[in-house]
């Protein structure tokens, strides 16, 4: 394959209007896996098993979403209408999930949340798809598409970052009671102050993508990308091991995100249920911990953005899944009780685990595609096809696994963030170590093709 020189000419404002594309669906996810579970199981009084039936049935209906959205977009119609499209069911379904305090829970209430979560979920399929697939089209080098995922992934935490302020700020009431259905006015105000948020982004994003190159595309393959070429182009990439090893290494980063963002507030409740704390520090907690994550996060994607050459996608990804699995180990060990440092430590350390592992595992995505000239929707679909539906399962696992009364396992979600989050931490860096076997592999098969053929 030839190599060709080429000088981005992606203008800073197309950047920054790439970045705001996936805004709203950032939004609404730091609002639907740090506070959905919270928010039925807490305001509204829905049972463990039941809330965790919802939030699975949700990332059910996402990931038989994600590929059916990656098919029609890479056969039918142009991306960015996929992306409104998406945008408005996202809008829709989130607003609904929301606006409803049922008296019980009756069938016709069970129905409406079904319907509302399910069309939310497909609409975050299509916009998530759709972005993502933009990055090898409009990208002309793997800088440039390193950058762009950079770009992305630090509008994501800026996201969650919004969403924990948000929060803080609404939830405050200064009177020292503890959150429960009281509140159900201040979680709604939260989601609809996300929605307005989510859709001037969107139209900002599709005002600064305006005639965006799509068909100018150059391939430029550097040594780094170069790695993740395989060796028989003829062979459909379902067939081949390189893209399982890629999707392993997003799944187990995704799974991690996903779990720590669950789980925290419960986790933070738990805490404060075992300890004479007062109630307005809990409420101040459930905040402030996701959101010293985030800014974690955000800063380590800053740094990420200027590695340069110097720490290439791989070693990212060993870097942030070791510091995840050691993180997981402390909180297993437990931590001093009333000691918030330590709290704050170990949520600096999972915003930086999260975001080194995430941007690495999409670059090794988009490097894929870019080299093998694949669908960039049908190969996100797949890569995002698993996470979605594993950590439906796994929630729903944990969620049935819960003992009643509570009082029976008082560090349950304890014991969840330590050891399940460390057993994905594991699985992610076995994976990694996979991957590099098998390009390895890639290699020497390359080197005797083309000896052969000398």
């Amino acid at each position: 394959m030839e190599v060709s020189e080429f000088t981005p000419t992606c203008s800073i404002i197309q950047k920054l209007s790439f970045g705001l594309g996936h805004v709203f669906n950032d939004l609404c996810a730091a609002m639907w896996f740090s506070y959905t579970l919270f928010y039925l199981h807490v305001v509204l009084n829905i049972s463990s098993t039941t809330a965790g039936t919802l939030l699975m049935i949700g990332q059910i209906v996402d990931s038989i979403a994600t590929p059916l959205a990656g098919w029609a977009m890479d056969r039918h119609g142009d991306k960015k209408a996929w992306h409104f499209a998406g945008t408005v069911a996202v809008a829709l379904g989130f607003s609904l999930l929301f606006s409803l305090k049922p008296i019980e829970l009756t069938a016709s209430v069970l129905t409406y949340y079904l319907l509302s979560i399910a069309l939310f979920q497909v609409g975050w399929a299509i916009v998530q798809i759709a972005h993502l697939s933009i990055i090898p089209d409009i990208s002309r080098n793997h800088r440039h598409s390193s950058d762009l995922t950079a770009i992305r992934y630090t509008a994501s935490v800026c996201c969650s970052i919004s969403v924990y302020l948000i929060t803080w700020l609404v939830l405050q009431t200064g009177d020292g009671t503890a959150i429960g259905p009281n509140d159900f006015y201040k979680f709604k105000e939260i989601a609809l102050v996300i929605v307005f948020i989510g859709i001037l982004a969107s139209l900002l994003f599709y005002c600064g993508l305006l005639g965006t190159f799509e068909s100018e595309g150059y391939e430029v393959i550097t040594d780094d990308v170069n790695n993740l070429n395989t060796t028989n182009h003829d062979k459909h990439f379902l067939k081949q091991s390189i893209i399982y090893m890629v999707a392993l290494t997003y799944v187990a980063s995704r799974l991690f995100t996903i779990l720590n963002l669950i789980y925290i507030p419960l986790y933070l409740e738990e805490r404060g249920s075992l300890e004479i704390v007062n109630k307005d520090k809990i409420r101040e907690t459930i905040a402030t911990i996701p959101l010293v994550c985030y800014v974690a996060s955000f800063l380590t994607s800053i740094c990420l953005k200027c590695r340069g050459r110097c720490c290439p996608d791989k070693v990212t990804y060993l870097i942030g899944g070791t510091i995840g699995l050691v993180t997981s180990i402390w909180l297993g060990s437990g931590i001093s009780p009333g000691s918030d440092s330590e709290l704050y430590a170990v949520a600096i350390f999972l915003g930086i685990s999260g975001s080194s592992t995430m941007i690495a595992s999409l670059c090794l995505t988009a490097s894929f595609v870019k080299t093998n000239g694949y669908g960039g929707g049908l190969v996100y679909s797949v890569v995002t096809f698993t996470d979605k539906l594993i950590s439906g399962v796994v929630v729903l696992l944990v969620q049935n696994l819960q003992c009643s009364p509570k009082s029976l396992c008082p560090h349950y979600y304890e014991h969840v963030l330590s050891y399940i989050c460390g057993l994905v931490s594991l699985v992610g860096l076995i994976s990694l170590v996979l991957l590099e076997i098998e390009i390895r592999r890639n290699g020497r098969l390359k080197r005797n093709l083309e000896y052969i053929n000398t």
